[in-house]
């Protein structure tokens, strides 16, 4: 299947994310716009009502059969997935008040990027199969959230 590049949505509003969530969920949202932004409002879509572990155990579900229908079976990575999912359960944790889920998705773009996990994981762990597979403990210091 020929990828096209990748298309980023608004996400401006709350009830955008929510469409985004539904069609991702359903496997109606078109591939070039499932972009970590997608990614990670995702996330904070079920994290804003589920627990962690819930909220983890959806996102995985969704995004395998997301890949599957799309044709993108190499798509998934279970280490990433889940420390994205803890660094934002994390960051929902120390919130006063609980912010828009627009805002929170953009200060969460800020700190939750591949250079990011980088702090933690060296490249060679952070691609390799097993944490495409499972859950890996970082090799450069361990989390510290």
């Amino acid at each position: 299947m020929a990828r096209q590049g990748k298309i980023e949505l608004a996400l401006s509003t709350d009830t955008e994310i929510a469409t985004l969530a539904r069609q991702h969920n359903d496997c109606t949202l078109p591939y070039e716009n499932w972009t970590h932004r997608a990614h990670i409002a995702v996330a904070l879509y079920y994290l804003q009502s589920m627990s962690l572990k819930d909220a983890t155990r959806k996102l995985r579900v969704n995004i395998h059969a997301y890949n599957t229908v799309k044709g993108d079976g190499m798509g998934y990575s279970e280490t990433i997935t889940v420390l994205f999912m803890k660094k934002i359960a994390y960051e929902l944790q120390q919130r006063e008040s609980k912010p828009g889920i627009v805002d929170e998705l953009e200060r969460l773009l800020d700190i939750c990027t591949i250079e990011w996990v980088y702090n933690y994981y060296s490249p060679q762990l952070i691609w390799s199969q097993q944490a495409r597979q499972e859950w890996v403990e970082p090799d450069l210091k361990p989390l510290d959230f």
